[in-house]
């Protein structure tokens, strides 16, 4: 059941193209190297809606939000972050946030949407990362540079996190 309310809600956030989409990497595949280099971007990449409060991150592949394995969860390792089954994962009242378990703390949600080829070493992907009420789609160009895959370009395709403004300095006079 909790899988369920889960996939509900990340649904109305994260929803995007499927991978059963003609041309596009079978979603077994998307825990490869490929996979990889874009969560780590992703990673890389967050912002932090609750600066100083322990975060832990759950992967997840597909249009229907499937887990990743735990072998796939392991190649982050090096980076020293908590990582949950999506199946380990559960929504807390009041505002329905999803919760790691142990901690009842919100969870990062880092979603693979889909991964369709645009070269013969090229790929548009699409991602998402949800984090409380906060969550982004986007979408990566990715290309193999140096052997191997890296991400070349990020485009904001929807979301609503919005980074906090600077404010302006003074000016002198």
């Amino acid at each position: 059941m909790p899988r369920i309310l889960i996939s509900l809600a990340f649904a109305l956030s994260l929803a995007a193209c499927d991978s059963g989409h003609p041309g596009a990497v079978p979603q077994a595949e998307y825990e490869g190297d490929l996979g990889e280099a874009v969560v780590r971007h992703l990673i890389k990449n967050l912002p932090d809606p609750a600066p100083g409060v322990p975060k832990s991150y759950c992967i997840v592949k597909g249009k229907s939000l499937d887990a990743t394995s735990p072998d796939f969860a392991r190649r982050f390792a090096d980076l020293k972050l908590r990582f949950l089954s999506g199946g380990a994962l559960v929504v807390a009242p009041p505002d329905d946030a999803v919760v790691d378990p142990e901690t009842r703390l919100a969870v990062f949600v880092l979603q693979i949407a889909s991964i369709k080829p645009s070269g013969p070493e090229s790929w548009t992907v699409e991602v998402g990362w949800q984090y409380k009420r906060f969550f982004e789609k986007l979408r990566y160009d990715v290309a193999i540079k140096d052997g191997k895959p890296a991400v070349l370009n990020s485009t904001r395709v929807e979301g609503n996190w919005q980074p906090a403004v600077a404010p302006a300095s003074p000016t002198k006079p």
